[in-house]
């Protein structure tokens, strides 16, 4: 199996070039069931399998072992869901954390796969999830850049996972978990799972964080 466990994040897209060319990683897949708003709530975090050479970027980078390349917060704002995320696309409105609705993101035409995961623990995952939505709204308020260095100590610049991280960091969970190495130089969608301290929302809750 290829790694590129320590290969910096730009260079990574001459190999995704390479893994697609080769076969290695398809560029698309047959979109999975995508999930739907009817059990979402604000401060839930959506992982998305994109169609773009950078989702295979992420994907190559976790080794190939995660389904999910980028991530958001879901907010409720005036009835409406939305995701504020950290985009890196290069126009007007991309390059910074933006907020976009859902039903823009959560399509077929957009992206391959979904999920949404929460809090282990039901009793604090409401509360502490409104508090990790309105730092995400903050964020995206600040129009805070894009971060193409996935550099953890540029509070003032956000990549997608950073932005997730970050925001439950002020509501007081560290969502890289207990076994996030401290040589690592960058977070990424899988180690936000990997951590425990997440579920899918289509799990029954446990009772602990």
């Amino acid at each position: 199996m290829l790694s590129f466990g320590h290969c910096e994040p730009r260079r990574l897209t001459l190999y995704a070039l390479f893994a697609l060319v080769a076969g290695l990683l398809p560029f698309s897949s047959p979109h999975d069931d995508l999930p739907s708003s009817d059990r979402i709530q604000s401060g839930d975090i959506v992982f998305i399998r994109g169609k773009s050479i950078r989702s295979a970027v992420v994907r190559l980078l976790e080794g190939g072992n995660s389904d999910y390349s980028h991530v958001g917060i879901i907010v409720l704002e005036n009835g409406t869901f939305f995701i504020v995320h950290a985009s890196p696309a290069p126009d007007a409105t991309g390059d910074r954390v933006i907020k976009e609705p859902w039903d823009a993101i959560i399509s077929p035409s957009r992206i391959a796969a979904a999920a949404v995961f929460r809090l282990t623990d039901p009793s604090k995952a409401s509360r502490l999830g409104l508090q990790a939505a309105k730092v995400a709204q903050q964020f995206e308020r600040d129009a805070l850049p894009f971060d193409h260095d996935f550099d953890l100590m540029t509070r003032r610049k956000l990549y997608c996972t950073e932005l997730v991280w970050r925001a439950y960091l002020a509501t007081g969970i560290d969502l890289r978990g207990s076994s996030f190495g401290s040589s690592r130089r960058y977070l990424l969608p899988l180690d936000l799972i990997k951590s425990g301290l997440l579920r899918d929302i289509r799990e029954r809750p446990r009772h602990r964080l």
